[in-house]
């Protein structure tokens, strides 16, 4: 069972860096304040790939594989943020500078990618969760609003009805991409296979 723990939680890293990474989340995850603040920017910098100077990290932040995870330059990060990059291989989750991301916001990849450009915004409840091969490119200057959903992959086949469509597979993933300037406004589903151009505004509650 620890060795599962340890494969979910730092992914191909040792025995050392675990030891290193549940200390970070003990002692310093949920300090409040100003503190708080201090001590996860001294500390939580070196679990990552890469990180940028000047990047902050909000309370209750939950981390999977965080040596696959590449922060930019300023980025903030809200409280309750979950950075999921189970199963990812190094550098598979890139999030460039100026990038915010609200309070609980998911990127979750299940052997995926995520690129986020920079000068990005997801809003509270974002979600991108990027499965199996898809992969999730945001372009700079996008903004996305509070409760959002784009997910690569995930969809069933069910050519046939005589098994569970879940016994069935899925269909290979396409990805999704959307440019520049783009704003996806509140509510906002994009499935896999969609490309948003440059400049798109997406309504509310579209899909």
């Amino acid at each position: 069972m620890l060795s599962r723990y340890r494969a979910l939680t730092a992914g191909e890293a040792g025995w050392g860096f675990l030891i290193r990474f549940e200390l970070c989340m003990l002692l310093f995850r949920n300090v409040p304040g100003a503190l708080g603040l201090w001590l996860r920017k001294v500390f939580f910098s070196g679990l990552f790939g890469a990180c940028g100077p000047g990047t902050l990290f909000g309370t209750g932040l939950t981390l999977r594989n965080p040596r696959a995870i590449r922060l930019g330059a300023r980025v903030v990060i809200d409280d309750n943020v979950v950075l999921d990059a189970k199963g990812m291989a190094p550098g598979g989750m890139a999030i460039g500078d100026d990038v915010f991301l609200s309070r609980n916001v998911l990127l979750v990849a299940k052997g995926g990618e995520i690129h986020i450009g920079a000068r990005c915004s997801l809003g509270p409840n974002a979600i991108v969760h990027s499965l199996g091969k898809g992969r999730i490119a945001i372009g700079s200057c996008t903004a996305i609003a509070a409760n959002c959903y784009l997910i690569a992959g995930g969809n069933y086949r069910h050519e046939r009805t005589d098994i569970p469509m879940i016994d069935q597979g899925q269909l290979e993933e396409q990805g999704i991409e959307v440019g520049d300037d783009v704003w996806l406004a509140v509510g906002v589903v994009v499935p896999d296979g969609a490309r948003i151009g440059k400049g798109a505004i997406i309504g509310a509650l579209s899909l």
